[in-house]
């Protein structure tokens, strides 16, 4: 094995010195490039990628998240004056994110720049992600900053436009909760829901849920919501409204979909009454205290006798003359009393309140929906013999009716306060079609370039490996045909390179056929054997 291991180097050797000076140099160079690039190649994938979390922060933000990433650990760079901060390891950039949403540091930050901000080995579908990401942040910072709102927590629901001639038709969705510093007029109410409408492809008003922190439903996207009322109106949608919120987070737990459509009667006639009530403060009385009491007494008596008329002056006239009866005399008294009682008063003013709502008169009406799933990669199996998954969806597509138990429609009533409730349930069909497996060529760009490095290294040593040769060994070699086999190898012809070098150099030309000769020993060992043997035997036999 040592002899096999020495000889093949020697053969490399050889072979090595036998190329001319312009293809070693060539050689080399190609050599020292590919080493040069396999050592940068496994110095790119084996190095930490670093990744840049945030641009163009604020310094206040940039400290929040220097506070968050110190306190977790987590090894960064600041660049641009404090205002970008850099992850020195890439890997942790999703578990950042993570854990500084969950601190909510910094408070948004995340531009345009970040949803564009794209490297080589990002797929469509991150993309798509990071942009819609951006969209939610943006919604969310943009109603955080309008009157009475804290803060806003958005969820979007875009379905992926596989098709651009099918785009148009697709249909999206849109939560929101509202942590509110007051009670939102329903103006402001309708103007979140519409602003949200205008800034989402696809998004309708009717496809919108608005709730606060405190699970009251805001607008669940009926289209009576869309106008401003004013008076009466907005005391019926108010009222609507929160019997409607109540029917919604008694069913939200159970049914996946819920509709309401409520008829309440508002009483809006007024009417005023006073009243005043006296009574004795002593039980079993009819009259009050007594608190003050006057009493006049007067006595008169008269005389009747004839005589001149009662005057200051003298009667100057004749006297006329009556007939009268005998003197008589008569005497009177009287006496009054005036008594103040003192009673206890009520008085007593009602009034009725307006917009109160009749619930012996009022009606509800609850439509329940509990998702189907059907999954086109579980059911294709099944389905019958020629049919399609499409032909199965037209097929399938109508709700079917289900029960609703007394419970649920108890539960209605108690919660509403109103009696005349319906519910009705169904179950709704939602397909889900397989999802088309899509080539990316930019997944596949790294493992390309490892393969075209691969061939190049499996060329340059299929190049420059020497082919083993193969000896075949004779019996018997005459003297003649080892000479003349020697001869051919000494008088070889060399390169054009060699000729010119040893033109003029006859010594040289001497070591070059003794150099050759040596070669020949070397490389078939056997045959010179062979011809030392036909020579000692011509020698012996002479």
């Amino acid at each position: 094995m040592e002899e096999t291991v020495t000889q093949v180097s020697n053969q490399l050797t050889q072979r090595w010195n036998d190329l001319p000076k312009k293809q070693k140099i060539q050689i080399g160079v190609g050599v020292a490039s590919l080493l040069i690039a396999i050592v940068v190649m496994v110095f790119m994938f084996s190095r930490p990628q670093t990744s840049v979390l945030y641009r163009n922060l604020d310094l206040t933000a940039a400290a929040e998240v220097v506070d968050a990433l110190d306190s977790y650990g987590i090894a960064y760079n600041l660049l641009d004056g404090g205002t970008t901060i850099e992850l020195q390891n890439s890997d942790d950039l999703s578990r950042t994110k993570i854990m500084l949403a969950s601190e909510q540091v910094p408070n948004g930050n995340y531009t345009f720049a970040d949803s564009i901000d794209n490297s080589m080995t990002t797929t469509e579908s991150e993309k798509s992600a990071k942009e819609a990401y951006y969209e939610l942040v943006r919604l969310e910072e943009t109603l955080g900053a309008m009157s009475g709102i804290n803060s806003a927590t958005v969820s979007l629901n875009i379905p992926e436009a596989k098709n651009s001639f099918l785009a148009s038709d697709l249909v999206s969705t849109a939560s929101v909760m509202l942590d509110v510093r007051n009670t939102l007029s329903n103006e402001q109410i309708v103007a979140v829901a519409r602003y949200m409408a205008n800034s989402v492809n696809n998004l309708d008003m009717s496809n919108i849920t608005i709730v606060d922190t405190n699970g009251n439903l805001l607008y669940n996207g009926e289209t009576d919501n869309e106008f401003v009322a004013t008076g009466q109106q907005q005391l019926k949608l108010a009222a609507e409204a929160d019997i409607k919120s109540k029917i919604y987070s008694l069913l939200s737990p159970i049914y996946d979909e819920i509709t309401i459509s409520s008829n309440l009667i508002l009483e809006f006639d007024q009417y005023q009454e006073t009243r005043e009530e006296y009574y004795s403060p002593i039980e079993g009385s009819s009259a009050g205290l007594i608190y003050q009491q006057h009493t006049t007494a007067a006595e008169s008596s008269s005389l009747s006798d004839d005589g001149d008329t009662v005057g200051v002056d003298a009667n100057i006239d004749e006297v006329p003359g009556y007939v009268t009866g005998e003197t008589t005399s008569f005497e009177s008294s009287t006496e009054t009393a005036d008594t103040y009682y003192h009673t206890n008063r009520v008085v007593s003013s009602a009034s009725n309140s307006t917009g109160t709502i009749d619930y012996a008169a009022s009606s509800v009406a609850v439509y329940v929906f509990r998702n189907v799933i059907y999954d086109e990669s579980v059911l294709k199996d099944t389905l019958p013999d020629g049919m399609s998954w499409t032909e199965y969806k037209i097929a399938n597509a109508n709700p079917v009716a289900i029960d609703v138990d007394q419970a649920t429609l108890d539960a209605v009533r108690t919660g509403s306060g109103i009696n005349n409730v319906v519910v009705y349930g169904y179950e709704k069909p939602v397909f889900r079609d397989e999802p088309v497996y899509e080539i990316n060529l930019s997944d596949y760009i790294p493992f390309i370039l490892l393969l075209a490095l691969g061939i190049i290294v499996v060329l340059v040593l299929f190049r420059f490996r020497k082919q083993e040769e193969v000896v075949e060994v004779e019996e018997e070699l005459a003297t003649e045909t080892v000479l003349e086999t020697i001869a051919e190898e000494v008088m070889e012809p060399t390169t054009e390179e060699e000729e010119e070098e040893l033109e003029d150099i006859e010594l040289r030309e001497m070591l070059e056929t003794k150099r050759r000769i040596e070669k020949f020993v070397d490389e078939k060992p056997e045959a010179v054997a062979s011809l030392l043997r036909n020579w000692l035997e011509e020698d012996w036999e002479d």
